[in-house]
């Protein structure tokens, strides 16, 4: 009878620590190294997980097309974007952390090309590859003469550009850098210094999500918390290109 008695209490136990086990938080986004490398992995990932950590949350990443990971998140099968813009647009259906990375946006092209870059008006005419469903097509929405070609992946958009079936893209200076470094020879791109636009990266959950503010509040004291003993930093160290450009407490949104 003892051997019963223990065995249910074992039971009890086992089934009351799964009850107070948190739900592991999921997010989605597309590959787009070296923010997102691959099923939980990159800077962005390293990041948020961190933060998260702070308060006892655990994190997930499932890598999408980003098209995609947006639906994901707003149908409620993931629990946030953890690589996300701020645009009017979005932010009537997301709520955004504070900012713990900064993208800068610039044209490139191929060295081999006669092409001056002095604005997106010297691109008239020209055909301008762009990562599908990001938020910066919209940058484009006053310059009909620009023909927009979009791809998954920001190394596709390299490919098109080396093949000679774009002029050019606009992309991430980092994320640009770290795919023609790992994936591409160099010499076969010219990154044009000139800023295009810089956007804070946050988080996004949208708004409809029981635990939003919950969860935004929880990542924002997170972020804090590893900028003030040192974490950010060091996951920021992994990523010289990047360190190098980043303020180490970031400005809120």
């Amino acid at each position: 009878m003892r051997k019963y008695v223990s065995i249910a209490l074992f039971g009890c136990l086992i089934a009351s620590f799964t009850l107070m086990a948190k739900p592991m938080l999921l997010g989605s986004h597309s590959v787009w190294p070296p923010y997102v490398q691959d099923d939980d992995s990159g800077l962005s990932y390293d990041i948020v997980a961190a933060a998260f950590a702070r308060s006892g949350e655990s994190f997930a990443l499932e890598v999408a097309p980003f098209s995609r990971a947006m639906r994901l998140a707003q149908s409620g099968k993931v629990d946030l974007i953890p690589a996300l813009w701020y645009t009017r647009t979005r932010a009537q259906q997301f709520l955004f952390s504070l900012a713990y990375l900064h993208n800068e946006l610039i044209f490139i092209s191929r060295t081999d090309q006669s092409l001056s870059f002095s604005g997106l008006d010297s691109l008239a005419g020209k055909g301008v590859c762009m990562i599908r469903g990001f938020a910066y097509q919209n940058l484009l929405s006053g310059h009909p003469d620009i023909r927009v070609i979009t791809q998954l992946h920001l190394s596709e958009c390299l490919r098109q550009l080396a093949r000679g079936r774009v002029d050019g893209l606009l992309a991430d200076r980092f994320a640009a850098a770290y795919a023609i470094s790992h994936q591409f020879q160099r010499e076969t791109f010219t990154l044009h210094t000139q800023v295009v636009a810089s956007w804070p990266l946050h988080i996004g959950i949208v708004k409809t999500h029981p635990r939003a503010h919950q969860l935004i509040a929880q990542f924002n004291q997170g972020l804090s918390d590893i900028i003030k003993d040192g974490t950010y930093q060091h996951l920021l160290s992994q990523y010289p290109l990047i360190e190098r450009s980043q303020e180490v407490n970031p400005p809120p949104q």
